[in-house]
């Protein structure tokens, strides 16, 4: 699938799937099994969720301060054709199907501690507030309209390519963590 191309339609409908996908998923398991890991350097289900819920939260209020004319802008916001640049690149680098592997950024990194076994009611809160936001938004100010990265200053792109870079990197988190409940030795309850 091109992330790049999906217009707002698509990305309320993968966004509310992925809602429902979660809670099916990751809604019947325990404590336990959300914060099994296979060892120290691989996330658990629950550190999977928390990073998206931290890191979306941070998305929204970027997309908030793009969408508000009040906001001032800044130069790398004002400059033409970086943000559908850096917006493509983020996009596709974000992708399920991406297999360069990233390290987090320091702000959107889960805890190594137990994960709250609330973390997927959180997460399936989130994504149906997301699609009320995705719902309300106009798409040709989402094109028109240019966020900065929460992550790094100099890295903007459209609000339509941020919503776009959301779902991208939900569903590839999510598939990390489908991939924690498979191993072999993945807690049974």
């Amino acid at each position: 699938m091109d992330y790049t191309t999906l217009s707002l339609a698509d990305v309320k409908t993968g966004l509310a799937d992925i809602g429902r996908d979660v809670e099916n998923t990751f809604g019947p398991l325990s404590a336990r099994q959300l914060n099994w890991r296979q060892d120290a350097t691989r996330w658990s289900v629950g550190q999977c969720l928390e990073h998206l819920l931290t890191a979306n939260k941070l998305m929204f209020g970027q997309a908030d301060e793009a969408l508000n004319p009040a906001h001032p802008r800044s130069v790398w916001e004002r400059l033409p054709g970086l943000p559908a640049v850096f917006g493509k690149l983020l996009v596709r680098s974000q992708a399920p199907e991406a297999t360069r592997k990233l390290k987090a950024p320091t702000r959107a990194r889960p805890t190594t501690s137990d994960i709250p076994a609330d973390v997927v009611q959180r997460f399936v809160a989130q994504h149906r507030e997301a699609v009320a936001r995705v719902a309300a938004l106009d798409e040709a100010l989402a094109v028109r309209a240019i966020m900065t990265s929460p992550f790094a200053s100099i890295v903007v792109y459209s609000v339509l390519d941020g919503w776009r870079l959301i779902l991208a990197h939900d569903r590839r988190h999510v598939g990390q963590a489908r991939g924690v409940t498979l191993a072999a030795e993945f807690p049974k309850a």
